[in-house]
């Protein structure tokens, strides 16, 4: 892993020509091969729901807090056996899963049955875990979607590792996405509609990420974070340009996979957080470079910059908050203009160029 550094001056600023235009990605346009990946489907949340079967209604209260609770014998023999058979199934699989529930057990080490109980049993979470059961009752456009999207990467990015499986879950708002060996998971419960009803209620959640969870956003996160996964940032310390580069290229690449999907799904945009973005792309450009701040490399900035989250301080206004996430806008136009000014470039080549100083460069951006 090699360690980028910038030397940009004013030398390098006075090559980049007056050329911004309309964000067009031009592998959108490129056709592809219909063969299909083999990727396996599994509604996990099912198979776990079905374990709500071994608990006797009432259910007995238990300490939630502290994750006690004397259940009856003949609750905890069939939850035992049930979840036996999961895991005999589904060895890694239920593993991880278990991982990502460990938010719920607050760091205790409790048995498996007892956990599960005390999931089951809650209201709240019962409640939680039905509505997700209702809401994709039918899934066959999801699993046609993901088919065609991995099936599409592999051709346009030779060596793309594609999920062997993707697990449908029930987390009970622990990980929303994750990725291990050859499974990705999707919790259900972070797509259940900007409207649900108990989102307001959920510890943790705003009102800025509230807008992205519903059905027609499962596909661009997945496939982001799948990029994300499959191909790390190759830098040990990088600076802000680095990171907003790397991003770009993140979002540039999940486009090109999902030709029909709107630009402003990809990075989870309003219509008017992205007409704001345009509007000010270069006053928000010329603040970076005034400020000198594409060199930063203190980590809290560069978050500031980087993380999602309902606005971006350092570009808003009084009168409006600028999105959050809208440096990173400015690095996917960046790369999406390194593309268009370098034709005979492939994605496997953006994915490998890792010299932001000659990304910039070549991109003859000025907004």
């Amino acid at each position: 892993m090699r360690k980028v550094t910038l030397a940009l001056g004013v030398g390098v600023m006075a090559l980049f020509s007056a050329c911004n235009g309309t964000h067009q990605n031009r592998f959108k346009e490129q056709e592809t091969q219909q063969a299909e990946a083999t990727i396996n489907y599994k509604r996990f949340d099912q198979t776990i729901f079905e374990l709500d079967q071994c608990i006797q209604r009432p259910a007995i209260a238990g300490d939630y807090d502290q994750l006690k609770v004397n259940i009856p014998d003949e609750d905890s023999l069939c939850l035992r056996q049930k979840i036996d058979q999961i895991k005999t199934e589904y060895p890694t699989q239920f593993k991880h899963y278990m991982m990502m529930l460990g938010e719920l057990s607050s760091g205790y080490d409790i048995p498996a049955e007892t956990l599960f109980y005390l999931f089951l049993s809650n209201d709240a979470y019962h409640e939680l875990f039905q509505d997700c059961l209702n809401k994709y009752q039918d899934d066959a456009d999801l699993r046609a979607y993901f088919t065609k999207a991995f099936s599409r990467a592999q051709q346009l990015i030779p060596g793309y590792a594609i999920p062997q499986n993707i697990f449908f879950i029930f987390s009970g708002f622990g990980d929303y996405l994750c990725i291990d060996e050859n499974t990705l998971y999707v919790s259900l419960e972070y797509f259940l509609g900007e409207d649900y009803k108990n989102y307001q209620f959920v510890p943790g959640i705003y009102q800025y990420q509230i807008k992205n969870m519903k059905r027609e956003c499962i596909l661009p996160n997945a496939i982001y974070e799948c990029t994300c996964e499959h191909f790390p940032i190759e830098i040990e310390a990088g600076n802000l340009l680095d990171h907003l580069l790397y991003l770009g290229k993140m979002l540039y690449i999940t486009e090109a996979i999902l030709p029909q999907e709107d630009a402003k799904n990809i990075i989870g945009y309003t219509k008017d957080e992205w007409e704001w973005c345009e509007k000010n792309e270069a006053s928000m450009w010329n603040y970076l470079r005034e400020k000198n701040l594409l060199f930063e490399t203190d980590n809290k900035t560069i978050t500031d910059f980087i993380i999602i989250s309902g606005a971006t301080k350092y570009f808003s206004t009084e009168k409006y908050n600028a999105p959050g996430r809208a440096a990173v806008w400015l690095g996917w136009q960046i790369i999406t203009q390194y593309m268009e000014k370098n034709p005979n470039l492939s994605l496997t080549d953006l994915i490998h160029e890792n010299d932001a100083q000659k990304i910039l460069v070549g991109s003859r951006y000025n907004p």
